[in-house]
């Protein structure tokens, strides 16, 4: 399964295709950069914030263009949660003086506290900017004609996992070993993680996204470890509620089997 992230990604270049331009993911940056190329053959970079529900997530920090590793022109936010998907272009400057208004307020509010962290983006604040595809350099009605080829993302079993292990000897027998760890998920950031939960030691491996292969003692050691890798800041999370299996919230299905 994509994560929400790739998904926006994708959606917004297939977007960018049908309407004669073109658009690639940059990888130098974690903060999600497409590099767009317009009809007219100017390039771009937009930064992609993508949502299935609630609000857009940016960081306090993003008050700041100096912050901005991509040196992005423009903030491309997209709705997944909407058929046919959605898509809100502001140049970024814009984006920055808006967060920036919003952290004072909420800087004086409580005095004391930091200009880190999170930023939840609602709708009414990126509204004027919807299907702004002029100030990327393409058109403003897709060109049916163009088939964009959309991705497609490896399944995943949701079964225990099955290694096949041989013997030291000679002979060619094989020796199933059986990955009894429970399969967990988590969505955040625009990210997904899927991580193994051994409910006997209580010990969660990260077995894809950021951090595969990282090993913590406990699911909220996990939770909050990912999440302030990606963030920076430091963050506090619930690992029981953070991880879910199958939907439902990993201590939920613990005190049920426990």
């Amino acid at each position: 399964m994509e994560d929400t992230a790739s998904r926006g990604i994708n959606a917004f270049i297939s977007e960018v295709t049908q309407r004669g331009g073109h658009a690639v993911r940059l990888t130098h940056s974690r903060r999600n950069p497409v590099q767009v190329t317009g009809n007219d053959g100017s390039t771009r970079i937009v930064r992609v914030r993508s949502k299935l529900d609630g609000d857009w997530q940016a960081r306090r920090q993003d008050e700041s263009l100096e912050s901005d590793d991509t040196r992005s022109e423009f903030w491309v936010f997209v709705d997944l949660a909407v058929t046919p998907h959605q898509f809100f272009m502001l140049p970024s400057v814009e984006v920055a003086d808006d967060i920036r208004s919003e952290v004072d307020l909420w800087m004086m509010d409580t005095p004391g506290r930091t200009r880190t962290g999170h930023h939840a983006i609602a709708r009414g604040r990126v509204a004027h900017g919807h299907d702004r595809w002029d100030v990327l350099g393409v058109a403003a009605v897709k060109d049916p004609s163009i088939q964009v080829a959309a991705p497609v993302a490896p399944k995943r079993a949701k079964t225990a996992v099955v290694v096949k292990k041989r013997r030291a000897s000679a002979a060619d027998d094989e020796i199933p070993v059986i990955d009894l760890r429970v399969e967990v998920s988590a969505d955040c950031h625009g990210y997904r993680w899927i991580g193994r939960f051994d409910e006997t030691s209580g010990v969660l491996e990260i077995v894809r996204g950021p951090m595969e292969g990282r090993r913590f003692p406990n699911p909220t050691a996990a939770a909050n470890a990912v999440t302030g890798h990606i963030s920076g800041d430091i963050e506090s999370y619930d690992g029981w509620v953070f991880w879910t299996v199958d939907g439902t919230a990993l201590g939920a299905r613990h005190r049920r089997s426990a």
